[in-house]
């Protein structure tokens, strides 16, 4: 019975050894496998945080040192430990959460910076337009400011005529004052000489006519050749060929319409003075109006 055991051992302790090899053989390939595979996996989620956390992460300094992770926690040797597996995949899925939150407020940024960049187009387009509305009115201020320049520019030209005919005219002025000083001299010079003659000439009208009745013939007409609103008589020329006497009175009218009255004052051969008599003035006596007695 011992003896038949002993082969019976034997071929049990082989076909185990035979177990063992194949089973080495088999898994030993995929150990490696899985090994790699665990490492490429544990590199590869190390990238993604590191990216995630990286110079161009959306994320904060302050919110990159709170996201801890430690790809050395993801290596255990033991199934006790695989709860740190889980804890370092949960800090690199915090990291995840965290630039997408970044990314998420990122997006309302952008969205807010959109709708900015719109109204900041509007504003731009309202503000060429404003632009062109005050180009239009430039332009047409400077041809309005072209216009009242040319206007002024007549008017100074207008202005400097004026001017040159003001001086003229003031002048003519100064040379009539003249002349009319020079004339009330003469005037005064006549009206003195006047006196004289008109006394002279009452001495020999009372030597001719002693009794003093006007003999002067009714219907004698003529015209009133110069008049003296200052001293108040006028010059006609009629005189003592025409029959004029001192102290008559002769209607001055002037078409059919009578203008007044005048009494005769001083009277020599073709002309004659008279004194105007305000009571029976019925309107200025100009020259060339008619007279009648």
């Amino acid at each position: 019975m011992a003896k038949l055991l002993k082969p019976l051992v034997v071929i049990v302790l082989l076909l185990g050894i035979a177990a063992i090899v194949i089973q080495a053989a088999f898994l030993f390939p995929k150990r490696v496998l899985i090994k790699e595979r665990t490492q490429k996996l544990e590199n590869g989620i190390l990238t993604v945080v590191n990216t995630l956390k990286g110079d161009r992460s959306l994320l904060s300094d302050e919110a990159k040192s709170q996201a801890r992770f430690n790809v050395a926690s993801l290596r255990v040797d033991h199934k006790d430990n695989l709860v740190q597996v889980d804890t370092e995949l949960n800090r690199a899925n915090a990291v995840a959460n965290a630039v997408l939150e970044g990314w998420q407020f990122t997006q309302v940024d952008l969205e807010n910076t959109r709708q900015d960049l719109e109204n900041t187009r509007a504003e731009l387009e309202n503000t060429k337009a404003q632009l062109e509305d005050a180009r239009t009115q430039i332009v047409q201020l400077n041809e309005t400011i072209r216009e009242k320049n040319q206007e002024l520019e007549e008017k100074s030209a207008l202005i400097a005529e004026l001017e040159e005919e003001k001086a003229s005219l003031n002048s003519e002025i100064a040379t009539l004052k003249d002349q009319i000083m020079d004339m009330e001299n003469q005037l005064a010079d006549l009206q003195e000489r006047n006196s004289l003659l008109q006394a002279q000439l009452d001495k020999c009208e009372g030597q001719l006519n002693p009794t003093g009745n006007i003999t002067m013939k009714p219907g004698t007409t003529g015209s009133i050749v110069y008049v003296n609103p200052d001293w108040n008589f006028v010059v006609i020329n009629i005189g003592i060929a025409d029959g004029a006497q001192t102290t008559a009175e002769l209607i001055v009218h002037r078409g059919e319409n009578m203008i007044g009255k005048v009494k005769l004052s001083a009277v020599m051969e073709h002309v004659a003075i008279a004194e105007v008599l305000s009571d029976f003035q019925k309107d200025t006596i100009k020259e060339g109006d008619n007279v009648l007695f």
